[in-house]
């Protein structure tokens, strides 16, 4: 009885755990959605130092690098969604939610969260006159 006890405090601590770090998580961040999502990605880089860097073009062009492969889209902002699609075969809308604190990124879809990265400027290649 005396194991079963101690599984069940257990259970109960990290569940309070789990929850103090979620409440502590969400200090900072803030939703962004319309005019100014549109604004904050808006000639901006999106990555997370390796897996992916993502151009996000004023003019909606969506370009990057993902997982070492070039790619190739368009981006729009629908309300409160950032969306995006790629230009290969077979890729469909992807719409999320986005959380800023300065420059950190968190995106959402469907309330998880599904990626994160930050965002700095896109940097201009050298004029060659």
């Amino acid at each position: 009885m005396s194991v079963l006890k101690n599984v069940l405090w257990l259970l109960a601590a990290l569940g309070f755990a789990s929850t103090a770090s979620a409440g502590q998580e969400g200090a900072g961040w803030r939703a962004v959605s319309g005019k100014a999502l549109q604004a904050l990605f808006a000639d901006q880089d999106l990555g997370d130092g390796v897996h992916y860097a993502d151009q996000f073009h004023r003019d909606g062009l969506l370009t990057g690098m993902n997982m070492g492969k070039p790619a190739r889209g368009t981006w729009k902002v629908t309300g409160k969604y950032l969306c995006y699609t790629w230009s290969r075969r077979g890729s469909e809308e992807e719409c999320y939610e986005v959380r800023l604190r300065g420059h950190e990124v968190r995106m959402f879809r469907d309330g998880y969260e599904a990626f994160s990265g930050t965002l700095t400027p896109i940097q201009s290649l050298p004029s060659k006159e």
